[in-house]
């Protein structure tokens, strides 16, 4: 592959230079036309090469959307990599790759296949090019598939495009493909994700109704009642935060009605925002309910009671779940576990038992957050209780040294927050 330039370029460079140079072009962020060259005896590339090479372009040139716990209050991106030129650049190489590699990349033309086709739609949905997006689909309706644009509605929820998710999975007609309980699924998490709960209630009726072709799963209920446990803690309203959440112990109950047996994920989601919006006793109701069908409770279903139970200063009754999880044998304790009983103990003044918890969770293999390890050396140096072993606050430390370290390389733009 080669490109116009002052020196005169050889006109055929080998089949074993073409991918380097490719990956060149992307990021000098070149056009792909027919100035791009290939050697006669390459036989071009194949249907994965080019959906991976595809799926590379969003990823070089734009960032990751911010993650909305609360779709009233998104969060500002001030990246200039996700400005509107970034965005079309995008969209252009997409599509410019998408034509080059099946028209000049080869002698001959090869024709389109679904795999580089899902993966270009998937590239304009991340640039946001909704229009080249629904030209594409309508261009190559035979080659659409609904797993195609089950994963295209999955990316517009996730850029925060609920309507234009509504508008694919309504041209799923048009495009010949019949949608399954998964696309369901995913656009009800999608619609749930910037909070068009009305729409995705109204998709679950539409389920529900007598010779639907898609029926609810345990899975449709899940995704509502997670969605309204997340959101409704997120927005930080009490009021709204008590409506969701009684929104979703009525899709619980439902869900019951229906004769769909929830399982360890749905009673996590039920409990988690039950402790969080106080209402430890319905809480406890359903977690009576989940042993008495059988259903056996995890880490994540104790943690929401400990979390609770350490926030409201009782941190007795939290170590008493921790044990009991221990005793029943439905889970060990993590660093999760652990955190909010020792914070608890903290500020309760009974240090010398946040310090053997500390000594606790460092010996099970868990390694401690660094707020968490200098609130208790600070706390036993006011109190003037026993210091830590020296041999466990070097292997404390170290162990967060070596943690920071393989963040920074991998989020180095977090350096200058936590440093």
């Amino acid at each position: 592959m080669s490109a116009p330039s002052s020196a005169p370029p050889s006109p055929f460079p080998s089949p074993s230079r073409l991918v380097p140079q490719l990956l060149v072009a992307l990021l000098q962020r070149r056009r792909f036309d027919a100035t791009l060259r290939v050697a006669p005896a390459f036989r071009g590339f194949s249907p994965h090469a080019i959906a991976a090479a595809l799926a590379a372009i969003p990823r070089l040139l734009l960032p990751r959307s911010p993650r909305r716990l609360c779709p009233q209050r998104p969060f500002p991106s001030s990246s200039s990599a996700s400005s509107p030129a970034n965005r079309r650049l995008a969209a252009a190489l997409a599509l410019g790759f998408l034509s080059w590699s099946h028209d000049h990349a080869s002698p001959e033309p090869v024709p389109l296949t679904e795999a580089p086709l899902r993966a270009a739609a998937l590239a304009l949905a991340r640039a946001r090019a909704l229009p080249a997006l629904f030209r594409l689909f309508r261009a190559h309706a035979p080659l659409v598939s609904t797993p195609a644009l089950t994963d295209v509605i999955r990316a517009l929820g996730e850029e925060g495009f609920p309507r234009h998710a509504l508008a694919a999975f309504h041209r799923m007609r048009q495009l010949r493909c019949s949608p399954d309980a998964q696309c369901y699924n995913t656009l009800i998490a999608a619609l749930c994700q910037n909070g068009r709960f009305k729409d995705a209630r109204f998709l679950l009726d539409q389920m529900e109704r007598p010779g639907a072709r898609c029926k609810p799963d345990s899975y449709t209920y899940t995704v509502l009642i997670s969605w309204y446990c997340r959101i409704g803690v997120g927005t930080g309203c009490r009021k709204a935060a008590r409506r969701r959440i009684y929104e979703a112990g009525r899709l619980f109950r439902r869900m019951g009605e229906k004769g769909l047996e929830p399982d360890v994920v749905t009673y996590n989601c039920l409990i988690n925002g039950l402790c969080k919006t106080y209402r430890v006793e319905r809480a406890h109701e359903v977690f009576d309910e989940m042993l008495k069908k059988g259903c056996a409770p995890n880490r994540v279903t104790y943690n929401s009671f400990i979390r609770y139970y350490s926030a409201v200063n009782q941190v007795d009754k939290a170590v008493g779940w921790m044990r009991e999880m221990a005793v029943r044998g439905h889970g060990m304790a993590s660093s999760s576990t652990y955190t909010p009983v020792i914070h608890s103990l903290c500020e309760s003044r009974r240090v010398r038992e946040a310090r053997q918890f500390l000594i606790d969770m460092a010996e099970s293999g868990h390694l401690p957050r660094e707020h968490t390890y200098k609130l208790v050396k600070d706390a036993i140096d006011d109190a003037g209780e026993e210091a830590l072993p020296e041999e466990l606050c070097q292997s404390i430390e170290d162990g967060m040294t070596a943690r920071y370290k393989q963040v920074m390389r991998i989020k180095p733009i977090m350096r200058p927050v936590t440093r």
